[in-house]
């Protein structure tokens, strides 16, 4: 795979210093990163490249982003990207969300639709569903944490992304990472309540991917996010779990690339 050229810069949106990745040519594409806070250029980003302009902020308070002292939920983290994208001139844009980016993806679509021009929610946080609970991802065990999160836990692809003896960088990233996550989810945890109320209200078309096997977000949430959503719709992807991006980088850059670049509309 050819490596696209990428830059980090620092960016002041609304008062804040914002740590802002960026990559490839093409239409704008907003890649909002997970509560593990992935701001190196992996594989995935590196792909998506290929086809886009790839525009990755660090949420205030993930890796070098400040700003987290004017965070305190969700919807102030929906507002900040409302500033964010209001600033850089991004509307219609298409927007891919992970984990926690996802939920924030479709908070901020359901706050300004005039932003989001398509949604991918991937292994999306944001739902109580009592038979089917979020695990505890505000565990210390690194490697209870691995086994949660990827299908093969032991494999090549997990030990890259989480390693046994994280460096001083790394292990200083995951606990800012999971200090900003607790602001907007410790409690309730993970999800906003009135979330479910307020998804007939996205209006662009909706792309859910998910991994069969995830073991932090459950299958169900997927199928509950796809039925509730007006027209959206539901991949599934065998042989993997909460690390959708890392696990199938392939299928999950085709699912994303097919889906932006179709004329899918809302049924």
């Amino acid at each position: 795979m050819t490596q696209i050229a990428n830059q980090t810069d620092f960016v002041t949106v609304a008062g804040k210093k914002i740590q802002l990745m960026r990559g490839g040519k093409g239409p704008p594409l907003v890649y909002l990163h997970s509560a593990g806070g992935e701001m190196e250029w992996t594989a995935f980003h590196n792909a998506l490249a290929e086809h886009f302009n790839v525009i990755a902020p660090a949420h205030p308070g993930f890796s070098l982003s400040e700003g987290l002292d004017q965070i305190d939920s969700i919807h102030d983290l929906a507002w900040h990207y409302v500033d964010f994208f209001e600033q850089f001139d991004l509307h219609g844009v298409p927007v891919i969300g992970f984990s926690l980016g996802a939920w924030l993806s479709v908070e901020l679509a359901i706050l300004r639709p005039e932003l989001v021009g398509k949604l991918v929610m991937v292994d999306a946080a944001g739902l109580h569903l009592p038979d089917a609970p979020v695990a505890e991802w505000f565990i210390d065990d690194l490697s209870k944490l691995r086994e949660l999160l990827f299908y093969d836990p032991a494999g090549p692809i997990a030990m890259e992304v989480a390693p046994l003896e994280p460096s001083e960088i790394q292990l200083l990233m995951f606990l800012r990472a999971r200090e900003a996550t607790a602001r907007v989810g410790w409690n309730p945890y993970l999800h906003d309540p009135k979330l479910p109320q307020h998804l007939r209200r996205v209006r662009c078309p909706s792309l859910l991917i998910w991994g069969r096997e995830d073991k932090l977000i459950p299958l169900a949430h997927g199928q509950y996010y796809a039925q509730h959503i007006p027209g959206a719709r539901l991949e599934v992807l065998g042989q993997c779990g909460h690390m959708l991006p890392y696990e199938k980088t392939s299928d999950f850059v085709r699912l994303v690339t097919e889906f932006v670049k179709s004329g899918e509309n809302r049924s």
